[in-house]
């Protein structure tokens, strides 16, 4: 077996890596790229394996294979990175990809404790990204073995495993017969769901140019149509990152909503006027595009209780048949308004 020792093993004899702020957090990110050309079989693994690894690292393997063959990848199951927020790795990652000449398949981006499945190539090339940020945690990182296939059709896994993507925060997930299934578009919006501005999406998908991304899309660069709204004298971030924060802020909401008095107080013996007052409820449905959006349901996560006054009247028992003077009185009367709202779903906790 071949073992790979790819520069970022030697990361602690590396000149000036990054530099120490003054919350002892690296602030530069060190990158390194190694081309390995599969003949056999191999590992790489994560600087420091399975000691804790560093901060700041954004490492690539490409690994090249010859034409007419593919590259069995398999995880060791001593796996550790950071954990996901959201179902999303955001933080620390290790991500497969496929590379052709005409695209490029994402067979996921792990983070958490579960080692993902293996995977087989669909071309013969590959590429191994593993990021991690400024935050230090005491995590063994990954080991990844790779072997050489001829092309043959794909192997079936003897236990269906399917590729999940994003995160292996939650426990793995057994689907028959589909195997081996790169990142669909459902869940590539699912991962940009987690993002509240431009940046924050752009730096999770392209960590080596997302800073080029963010400059191409407001600078004309190009001869390419542009929209109508586009400005010359206006980045147009702040207006994406402004839309996208007015869905989340205004879609579960508390809003005014018109009670029965008698019903809401359970006053089944007086009646009140007005009858009818404006409280604070939540209305409107969770954030279009947020994890499982359709699931949840907007409810109220703080409440208080306002004093209202208003006219009560409470007949004696005999005043239907005597009519006698209805005597009104000024009552003060408590009533529960909405602060907040929260999106609740059934399968994780208010947020």
């Amino acid at each position: 077996m071949k073992h790979i020792t790819p520069a970022s093993d030697i990361y602690p004899a590396c000149k000036a890596p990054g530099r120490l702020s003054n919350s002892n957090h690296l602030t530069d990110l060190y990158r390194a790229e190694e081309s390995l050309n599969v003949t056999g079989s191999g590992h790489l693994h994560s600087p420091r394996y399975p000691s804790a690894y560093p901060r700041n690292l954004l490492l690539t393997w490409r690994l090249h294979s010859p034409a007419d063959t593919r590259i069995l990848l398999e995880f060791n199951s001593h796996f550790g990175l950071e954990e996901s927020e959201n179902d999303v790795c955001k933080y620390d990652y290790v991500e497969v990809e496929d590379i052709s000449e005409t695209s490029t398949i994402i067979w996921g981006r792990w983070c958490g404790t579960k080692a993902p499945a293996h995977i087989t190539s669909k071309t013969n090339v590959i590429k191994v990204t593993f990021k991690s940020d400024n935050y230090f945690v005491a995590k063994p990182g990954f080991k990844l073995h790779y072997s050489l296939l001829d092309d043959s059709p794909p192997i079936t896994s003897q236990k269906n495993w399917e590729v999940i993507t994003h995160s292996m925060a939650a426990p793995l997930t057994y689907v028959s017969p589909v195997t081996e299934r790169p990142l669909s578009m459902a869940e590539l919006d699912k991962a940009i769901a987690s993002f509240s501005t431009v940046e924050d999406m752009l730096r999770h998908l392209n960590p080596e140019s997302w800073q080029e991304d963010m400059d191409s899309l407001y600078h004309d660069t190009s001869s390419q149509y542009r929209p109508r709204a586009y400005h010359h004298d206006r980045k147009g971030k702040v207006d994406l990152d402004r839309l996208h924060e007015d869905v989340k802020r205004y879609s579960c909401t508390p809003r005014n909503f018109s009670v029965n008095l008698r019903e809401e107080l359970k006053a089944t013996s007086a009646v009140f006027f007005p009858r009818c007052l404006l409280v604070q409820r939540c209305g409107g449905n969770c954030a279009c595009g947020t994890d499982n959006w359709n699931s949840c349901t907007c409810t109220a996560g703080k409440t208080s209780s306002k004093l209202h006054e208003v006219l009560k009247f409470s007949p004696s028992p005999g005043y239907f048949r005597k009519r006698s003077r209805a005597r009104w009185v000024l009552e003060e009367i408590h009533l529960v308004h909405d602060e907040r709202c929260d999106c609740v779903c059934h399968d994780r906790p208010p947020r």
